[in-house]
C-alpha cells in the first residue's frame, strides 16, 4: 500500500519542489498511514500537528497515543487545542463545522509558521463518498465533488483507498493507531452515512459506491472548466478580507460567480456557509451577512470580510498593534523631525492623556479633523473615504482620555499638534496587513 501511494505521488508529481510537510494528525488510521508514507523521504521534512477538540472523554488519552507515537517515530510534534463546544455556541456553528474550522486554522496558522509547502491531510476513498453525500443532501451546488489529490496547498495522497484497506494494512503490518469511539456514534451526519447509507447503497448494487465516485470525478472535471473562467478575474487579497473588481464579476455567469465568491471565502474557511440561495437573492448593493464572514455588493468593487469582534486593545509606547485589517506601531521620538510622512502622523505626546487605546467605532464618534473646527461623524468621514461597510466595524479608531486622535487612513485629530515647544513627539505608524498577495 505505501508503495501504490507513492505510485501516486510520483505520476501526479505531487512533491515536486516540496521540501517540507505538516501533517495533520489524530493518531487514527488514516493519519497514522499518511505518516508511514510520506515520513519515508529523506529530502522531505515531516512535521506533524496535532489538534485537540476536547469533545470526547477520551481526548487527553488520544492526545497521549500520539505523543508517544510522534516521539517512537523521532518526528517533530506541534499540539494545540480548544474548547470547541464553546467556540460553536458562540459563533453558531454545528459541532462538525466548528471543529474543522478550529482544526484548519491551526494547521494553516503551523504551516506558515514552519515555512512548509504542504498540508497533508489522511482523507481516503471512503471520506470523498462520505462528503459528496453531506453536500448533496445540504443542497449544495457546485462543490460537490470537493475533495481531490492536491487543492492548493492541500495534499491528499490516501483518496484511493478504503477505509477497511487501510486498517487491513496496518494490523498486518502491526502498526499502532487509536480509536477514535465516536466514529460509531449516529449523532454526526457523516457517521449516520458512514454506517447507514453507504452500506445500504451496498446492498442495493455491489459497485454502486465506485459509480458514485466516477460520477464525482465527472463533477469534478466540469467545475474544472468552470474554475479556467474564474481564473482570469483578479483577487486581491488583504488581512481578514478580499475584493474583485465589480465589472469583472458582473460579467461572469451565475455558476462563475458562485464558485468565485467561494473561493475568496475559502480564505476565512466561510466557504461553506455560501449557499446558491444567496447569489439568487444577492442585491445590486448591499450586505450579505453569513455565519461567519460578510459580503459586500459595491459599485466598483465585491467585497468578502471576516466577520470578527475585535476587542479594545491599550497601544504600549513603544509598540506594535495588530488591529482589524491595520498594524500600528508607535514610538517616541525628538524634534526636530519631517513631518510629511506617508502612513504616519506625529502628535505632541505632552498634550494627551494616556493610555493611548484602539478600538472600534461606536454610535455617536465624532471628530473634529485637523485643520478644522467642525465636528464630524465619523460614520460621514468613512462614507466620504469609501470604506466599505463590512470594514468599518474593524477599522481601527485611536482615542486617549480625552477623545479620538486618529482614524488610520482617514483623518487625524487637530489636537496635539507638533510645535516649535514641542519636547516628546508621539509617532504613530499604521499600515494595512498583507496577506497572501494577489491571486489569479
Amino acid at each position: 500500500m505505501i508503495k501504490q501511494i507513492k505510485n501516486v505521488l510520483k505520476e501526479k508529481g505531487l512533491l515536486e519542489g516540496v521540501q517540507k510537510i505538516i501533517i495533520g494528525y489524530s493518531g487514527g488510521p488514516d493519519s497514522t498511514l499518511l505518516v508511514e508514507a510520506l515520513s519515508d523521504y529523506s529530502d522531505v521534512e515531516v512535521v506533524l500537528v496535532y489538534f485537540n477538540h476536547n469533545l470526547r472523554e477520551d481526548s487527553k488519552d488520544e492526545e497521549n497515543f500520539v505523543k508517544k507515537e510522534a516521539k517512537k517515530r523521532g518526528l517533530k510534534l506541534l499540539i494545540n487545542g480548544a474548547d470547541v463546544r464553546d467556540y460553536c455556541n458562540k459563533h453558531s456553528l454545528s459541532i462538525e463545522e466548528g471543529a474543522r474550522a478550529l482544526r484548519f486554522s491551526y494547521l494553516r496558522n503551523t504551516k506558515n509558521k514552519e515555512n512548509a509547502d504542504l498540508i497533508a491531510l489522511g482523507h481516503n476513498f471512503d471520506d470523498k463518498i462520505e462528503n459528496f453525500f453531506i453536500r448533496l443532501l445540504r443542497g449544495s451546488g457546485f462543490g460537490l465533488s470537493q475533495m481531490s489529490y492536491k487543492d492548493g496547498d492541500i495534499l491528499r495522497p490516501l483518496l484511493d483507498f478504503r477505509k477497511s484497506e487501510i486498517i487491513d494494512y496496518l494490523k498486518e503490518n502491526k502498526i499502532a493507531f487509536y480509536n477514535d469511539p465516536s466514529n460509531k456514534s449516529e449523532v454526526y451526519l457523516r457517521n449516520k452515512i458512514r454506517l447507514k447509507l453507504i452500506p445500504l447503497l451496498e446492498e442495493i448494487r455491489e459497485d454502486s459506491i465506485e459509480n458514485i465516485s466516477k460520477s464525482i470525478n465527472n463533477l469534478r472535471d466540469v467545475e474544472k472548466a468552470l474554475e479556467k473562467l474564474i481564473d482570469a478575474i483578479k483577487i486581491t487579497y488583504h488581512f481578514n478580507y478580499a475584493e474583485i473588481d465589480r465589472d469583472d464579476f458582473e460579467k461572469l455567469p451565475s455558476a462563475c460567480k458562485f464558485l468565485i465568491l467561494k473561493k475568496m471565502l475559502s480564505i476565512f474557511n466561510s466557504d461553506l456557509e455560501l449557499k446558491r440561495a444567496h447569489l439568487k437573492n444577492l442585491p445590486a448593493r448591499g450586505i450579505v451577512k453569513l455565519k461567519s464572514a460578510y459580503l459586500e455588493i459595491m459599485p466598483s468593487r465585491v467585497i468578502v470580510a471576516k466577520n470578527i469582534a475585535e476587542k479594545e486593545k491599550e497601544l504600549s509606547l513603544p509598540g506594535e498593534t495588530l488591529y482589524g485589517y491595520y498594524n500600528i506601531e508607535t514610538e517616541v521620538i525628538s524634534p526636530p523631525v519631517k513631518l510629511q510622512a506617508n502612513g504616519c502622523e506625529f502628535f505632541d505626546l505632552d498634550c494627551l492623556e494616556l493610555p493611548l487605546m484602539v478600538r472600534r467605532k461606536k454610535i455617536g464618534d465624532r471628530l473634529v479633523a485637523f485643520g478644522t473646527e467642525d465636528s464630524k461623524k465619523i460614520k460621514d468621514l468613512f462614507i466620504n473615504n469609501k470604506v466599505p461597510r463590512v470594514l468599518r466595524n474593524i477599522h481601527p479608531i485611536i482615542y486617549d482620555k480625552k477623545g479620538i486622535i486618529l482614524i488610520p487612513g482617514i483623518k487625524r485629530s487637530n489636537r496635539a499638534p507638533v510645535l516649535k515647544k514641542t519636547e516628546k513627539i508621539l509617532k504613530i505608524r499604521y499600515k494595512e496587513v498583507a496577506n497572501a498577495g494577489e491571486k489569479k
